[in-house]
């Protein structure tokens, strides 16, 4: 198995992360009628942002891949066959130099204690994480988004956890912040004692820590359902810059799916208090 796709560890024998929540500081106002199956993770920008930056795109190259993040070059596909490999690059109509981004260091895997890892880079999941994941905050959105699922306990029910860690300017231009980005999932797919419908949560957040404590200030969750357990996509970012001098970074991410040959990357702008997609390739 891919162990980069190891969060979706399920029926079909791998899992994800989907939809996207209102930041934190908004959630508490978020009508019943507002369901959360009706937004999708990453946004559109605004018109006036899409125009900002549409002399950047990714730009797919087939043959040799090659993975050079800080120049912003990241092996690809163009299709479901093999053969189609090849690499994406992000250029610009209206500058001849190349990019220069951060990488943003792979994550690590976090899995429950007793599991038998399926990569020698596995973790156990660690208290802080678990007491970050059972947090008010976390436990408030949880409940805000109808994701939450009385049947399952936190560390009882702990399936896994992708971390990364990095710096971006995110919400103030030029004022790094370190970040943790957190995917993880609760629950049981063989539902209660066995039986039944799969139960739990999938979610996906972004935190840094305050007084000591990871604090999430966007978060995403959705309930385990049935017909969607474990077939969807989730979002692994690859590299940071700024690319249009405004102080807030842009980042590249990967979409990743269920098979390798299916992954797309995707050029994110941050607005309003989430990413919003600016390119996507191939």
């Amino acid at each position: 198995m891919d162990n980069r796709r190891g969060v979706r560890a399920s029926l079909v024998g791998l899992v994800v992360v989907t939809l996207i929540g209102f930041p934190i500081n908004a959630v508490c106002g978020q009508s019943s009628a507002e369901s959360a199956l009706s937004r999708p993770w990453v946004g559109k920008p605004s018109p006036g942002l899409a125009a900002r930056l549409q002399h950047w795109r990714l730009k797919f190259e087939k043959g040799e891949q090659v993975e050079a993040p800080e120049q912003g070059a990241f092996s690809s596909f163009s299709s479901f066959l093999e053969t189609d490999k090849g690499t994406a690059r992000l250029v610009s109509d209206t500058r001849t130099s190349s990019v220069q981004l951060t990488p943003i260091m792979g994550r690590t895997r976090y899995t429950p204690p007793g599991e038998r890892p399926t990569d020698h880079n596995d973790k156990v999941v660690t208290k802080e994480i678990l007491e970050t994941l059972r947090s008010a905050e976390v436990a408030q959105f949880i409940t805000a988004e109808r994701a939450d699922d009385p049947r399952v306990d936190i560390e009882r029910d702990f399936t896994v956890a992708l971390v990364q860690e990095f710096d971006v300017a995110f919400r103030s231009p030029r004022k790094k912040e370190h970040v943790w980005s957190i995917n993880w999932r609760i629950g049981n797919e063989w539902g209660s004692q066995g039986g039944g419908d799969p139960m739990g949560f999938e979610a996906w957040g972004l935190f840094t820590r305050i007084n000591g404590k990871l604090k999430p200030f966007r978060l995403v969750a959705v309930k385990q359902e049935q017909e969607e357990f474990g077939g969807h996509y989730y979002y692994y970012v690859l590299a940071v810059g700024d690319l249009d001098g405004d102080g807030i970074d842009e980042l590249v991410a990967r979409r990743m799916e269920f098979e390798a040959e299916q992954d797309s990357l995707e050029l994110w702008a941050w607005e309003q208090g989430g990413p919003v997609t600016i390119h996507s390739a191939p």
